[in-house]
């Protein structure tokens, strides 16, 4: 792709719901001609309270949809997705499949000698995917799991009091233990970093979004490609699309501190 100065590559971006827009976000204020596909997945919302299997299965469906349209690429922006899908999708599929990664090391190398909180969904915390990542870090003692299910779903509806509600009472162990570092380790909760930081003004708040993004850059050499970025967006089957598109609207307008 990077030899072919003429073509313009088409990206799939997929979520469980609004997550992945946090991420799209970012890519659109790339000054790079590509066109981003965005796939979320609400229907089957939220994929962080699902089987591991069944995430693969949904994941699987998305990129499928993905191939017909014939993208270049797909990024999972939804860390759950990428825990439990991306080592087997990159063996299946024909083009790359990137993921998310929580920030764990450049968080660790920010606050050294200190615990960091990690604040991610049920699947996220227990796959495989992760404990590597703490043991190659040596940094299993270090980090501290705050399972913050039901979260993205509030964030998917726009529920923001809720959602602060939730947050608070998840701030409870860091504030007490007084580990600054949060990692956000859900692409919804990037929408949330306001409500975080007002609920907790000390913390100091860390998202795998810009690492992914340079990453991706870099592999699908989109340097290459001056120009402006353009997207589309698709959700599975929301009970009120007009309702969907305007709240998706809204989230890629949200400015974060």
């Amino acid at each position: 792709m990077g030899n072919n100065k003429e073509r313009v590559p088409k990206i799939g971006v997929m979520d469980s719901g609004m997550g992945g827009l946090s991420v799209l976000k970012e890519l659109l204020d790339l000054p790079y001609s590509v066109n981003f596909l965005y796939y979320g997945d609400l229907a089957h919302a939220p994929y962080g309270e699902k089987q591991t299997s069944e995430v693969l299965e949904l994941t699987r469906n998305v990129c499928n949809f993905f191939l017909k349209e014939e993208v270049d690429a797909i990024l999972l922006a939804c860390n759950t997705a990428t825990s439990a899908s991306a080592f087997k999708l990159r063996e299946e599929l024909s083009v790359p499949v990137f993921g998310m990664e929580p920030a764990i090391k450049p968080a660790l190398l920010a606050h050294p000698g200190e615990k960091i909180a990690l604040l991610a969904t049920s699947v996220t915390h227990r796959e495989e995917k992760l404990h590597a990542l703490k043991s190659e870090l040596g940094a299993s003692e270090r980090v501290v799991h705050l399972n913050c299910d039901g979260l993205a779903t509030l964030v998917d509806h726009g529920k923001w009091g809720e959602a602060k509600l939730l947050i608070k009472n998840i701030l409870k162990i860091p504030q007490e233990q007084g580990i600054r570092a949060l990692v956000l380790g859900c692409t919804h909760y990037v929408f949330l970093k306001n409500e975080i930081k007002d609920l907790y003004p000390e913390a100091i708040l860390h998202d795998g979004n810009q690492g992914t993004v340079r990453h991706l850059v870099r592999s699908l050499h989109l340097d290459g490609k001056q120009g402006r970025p353009n997207y589309n967006l698709f959700f599975s089957s929301p009970n009120n699309l007009k309702e969907t598109e305007g709240l998706a609207s809204q989230l890629l307008q949200k400015v974060s501190p």
